[in-house]
């Protein structure tokens, strides 16, 4: 077939594919310069005269391509189908390639030829295959998630369904760990509590899947900042150890070969508001389990302990009149009443607290010497105001507008000032470690063991030296209104509780009186001035026994 210089013939060598164009015997008639170029340098040929069929036939018995190449050529020569076209890979060592073969059956001269086309589908194949790949990695993700929320929606549910059910923080305790325990990848739950008298975190309740084992020993606050449970208390955020075997302490205080059971550990701190009620810690027998998602559903888990703890606590408060005394030494010249004794120049002791109308703290304070003038408020950090209510030779009355944040935490815990003083020649100074000047002691009475480390851990941070004297939990005894009369009226003498109820019986506290103090004096037998000391002393028992339950201070 003459090549020559028809159109046809110039505008197939243009052609960016390869063909050749076979007889009715497979023998290849004629290709273009794409056929001619491809392959190796060393192989390069037009093939005429090859024959394409019996070549393709050497390599079908092994190549499910060639096999199928001849099958579908042979088909077209003999009229059975008019093209054939398939897809097939042809790899080199250098890169993977795969083309499209299209043979199409024509007549030319009333002889029967085969055009057989080449076309690179390479780029096709290779955005098919990734498309493919993505698409099983993204039904491998949905499975996976799907598993992940069947697990998650029931680990919450139970989690949530046993915290709402239980009736004590242990109960709780030991429901989550046991679920947790129970939750792959975990293999090991404890929930912690703090000994705030020795600074000590020790886990209260835990569950593991087999034999898996826990801490060696409590964990010292402040010597143990590395360890997840320690750091997660003190920072208040979520922790995570994701592989152990890199983790440098871990031998401090896993036993050895505890690596072999589990490999990850995250914990999370149990918080209310300001409250801190423990630390959850979760391990898992795999490296990285604790990814972005499953520490949220921890988180969330976290919260719902938290609120259920605070919950029982705050019945438990309802039904019980326990009480945790706080007694704290506090070396810091900027804490406000240490600024104003220094102000001062005197001692300075707590009287008592209310709020004005706006709700600014009003701390009351007696100095132990007379002051000519109030101290300058600008120059005490805390303190908004100061007003001297009176003076006299043994010192003086002091009212101060209070904007520090310490009373107003202790307030917020639903704690009780019982004593916040400088300290001064007294017996009781002599006996403290840390005496000496700009201490001031601070004793609270706190409704539980929460709200005291919670109060502690905040003047900790606050101040520069905090040290804990004592800390004693008793049993307040209930206040029934018979308590309080049969209290107050084993206080007053006889005349002072007839002066006092002939007062109110008479509407003396009414205005305009009824009566005056000096009838009522008249009454009783005695003077006027007689009269209104007892009145008077006998109102301050009631005040004291209304305000600090103890009329006889």
């Amino acid at each position: 077939m003459d090549a020559g210089n028809t159109l046809a013939d110039v505008a197939l060598e243009t052609l960016p594919i390869t063909v050749a164009v076979v007889d009715e015997n497979g023998e290849i008639l004629l290709t273009n310069k794409s056929w001619r170029a491809f392959g190796p340098d060393d192989h390069r040929t037009d093939h005429v005269g090859v024959n394409y069929i019996a070549t393709a036939e050497m390599d079908a018995d092994t190549d499910e391509y060639a096999r199928r190449a001849v099958e579908g050529i042979e088909a077209v020569i003999d009229g059975e189908r008019e093209t054939f076209t398939m897809e097939y890979p042809c790899h080199s060592p250098e890169r993977k390639q795969w083309f499209l073969m299209w043979a199409k059956r024509f007549r030319i001269g009333g002889e029967v030829r085969v055009s057989v086309v080449h076309l690179d589908i390479t780029e096709r194949k290779l955005a098919e295959i990734t498309a493919e790949e993505t698409a099983a990695e993204l039904r491998e993700e949905h499975r996976t998630l799907e598993h992940v929320l069947e697990r998650v929606d029931g680990l919450l549910r139970d989690v949530t369904d046993a915290a709402v059910g239980a009736t004590t923080r242990e109960e709780i305790e030991r429901a989550v760990c046991s679920r947790l325990a129970d939750t792959e990848p975990y293999v090991l739950a404890w929930i912690g509590r703090v000994d705030v008298t020795n600074r000590r975190l020790s886990p209260r309740e835990w569950a593991s899947a087999g034999d898996v084992p826990l801490e060696d020993g409590d964990l010292v606050l402040g010597s143990d900042e590395s360890h997840p449970a320690v750091r997660a208390l003190a920072d208040g955020d979520a922790q995570v150890v994701q592989d152990l075997d890199s983790f440098d302490d871990a031998e401090r205080w896993w036993p050895e070969g505890a690596g072999d059971r589990f490999r990850s550990v995250a914990a999370l701190p149990l918080r209310y508001g300001d409250v801190a009620y423990g630390v959850l810690a979760v391990f898992a027998d795999e490296p990285s389990a604790f990814s972005e998602r499953e520490l949220l559903v921890l988180d969330s888990l976290a919260g719902t302990i938290s609120t259920a703890m605070n919950a029982i606590e705050a019945r438990r408060m309802l039904a019980t009149d326990d009480v945790v005394e706080l007694e704290l030494a506090i070396g810091d010249p900027d804490l406000f009443v240490a600024a104003l004794a220094t102000e001062l120049e005197a001692a300075v002791t707590f009287r008592g607290l209310t709020d004005d109308e706006d709700g600014t703290p009003i701390a009351f304070f007696h100095a132990d010497r007379a002051v000519d003038g109030a101290p300058d408020a600008a120059a005490i950090d805390g303190v908004a105001d100061v007003r001297i209510l009176s003076t006299y030779d043994g010192g003086t009355l002091l009212e101060a507008a209070v904007d520090d944040d310490i009373v107003r935490t202790i307030s917020e815990h639903g704690g009780t000032v019982r004593r916040f003083e400088t300290r001064g020649d007294t017996p009781q100074a002599d006996s403290r470690t840390a005496a000496g000047d700009g201490i001031v002691d601070l004793t609270v009475d706190l409704p539980n063991g929460q709200a005291a480390r919670s109060v502690y851990d905040r003047l900790d941070r606050r101040y520069d030296a905090v040290e804990l004297i004592s800390y004693h939990e008793t049993e307040r005894p209930r206040r029934t209104p018979g308590d309080v009369m049969a209290r107050l009226e084993s206080s007053l003498t006889d005349r002072q509780q007839t002066a006092l109820r002939k007062a109110y019986y008479a509407d003396y506290f009414e205005w305009p009186r009824n009566v005056s103090g000096e009838e009522l004096a008249e009454s009783m037998d005695i003077s006027r001035s007689t009269f209104h000391q007892h009145l008077r002393t006998a109102q301050r028992k009631l005040l004291d026994e209304l305000f600090t339950g103890d009329p006889t201070r």
